[in-house]
């Protein structure tokens, strides 16, 4: 509960003067203050606050009439600055090609029989040489990876040595088609198949022949669109 009879004694305190100089000060009654400051008013007025604001404006009216906050204007906490913007340059242009990724094994990219070509360059942090995106398509591999999602891409030329089990991948197949899967080892032949594993509940697991597998591109973010 705020305590007005503070807020008039420190005014006095503050301007070093009585409670009685105060209250000549601002034209009032030296009884109106006293009543204040022996709490038999129980709290200031509007009125009074604007009167002590307009003989000292630098208190804080907000101060004044809750006794609570600075006493004085600066001492206000600062209004929140704008979004501050980094400029240390850890972000990299990276081309968008118009291809698409499709989350299921068996369907087809959205995107098919058009020359590739860059639609837009955009920023991502921690992006290299090299590397570019695309749009993801279908539900297979959601909620992790929405359709409409952007996925950061970095080929990986050795994956027959090594795939990285656990890790998303953007597959190239051999027969033009796009997939996006966490790739898995296939415990039962890790030697010519990998597991592809869906993120949405609903789509099965599946083995896929390595024999099928043209290139692999590692997802190394996703840029979702939450429609702010």
């Amino acid at each position: 509960m705020a305590d007005y009879s503070n807020v008039i004694e420190n005014i006095a305190a503050h301007e070093k003067i009585t409670i009685s100089q105060l209250a000549t000060s601002l034209n009032k009654p030296a009884t109106s203050l006293y009543d204040i400051q022996k709490g038999k008013v129980k709290r200031i007025s509007a009125r009074l606050a604007d009167k002590i604001c307009e003989v000292y404006p630098h208190y804080n009216k907000v101060w004044i009439l809750t006794g609570s906050g600075p006493m004085l204007n600066d001492q206000q906490t600062p209004p929140l600055s704008p979004l501050s913007v980094s400029d240390n340059n850890d972000y990299r242009l990276v081309p968008q090609i118009n291809i698409d990724s499709v989350g299921g094994l068996h369907s087809d990219n959205a995107i098919t029989d058009e020359p590739q070509y860059v639609v837009k360059m955009v920023p991502f942090v921690g992006a290299r040489d090299g590397d570019v995106c695309i749009t993801e398509s279908g539900e297979s591999m959601s909620p992790t990876i929405p359709p409409g999602a952007l996925l950061l891409l970095r080929n990986v030329p050795d994956w027959r040595e090594y795939f990285g089990y656990g890790n998303i991948f953007v597959i190239v197949l051999r027969d033009g088609r796009r997939i996006t899967k966490e790739v898995q080892r296939y415990s039962e032949n890790p030697k010519e198949y990998v597991l592809c594993h869906s993120h949405n509940p609903n789509v099965q697991d599946e083995e896929l022949p390595k024999s099928m597998i043209l290139a692999v591109w590692k997802v190394v973010k996703v840029l979702i669109d939450k429609g702010y």
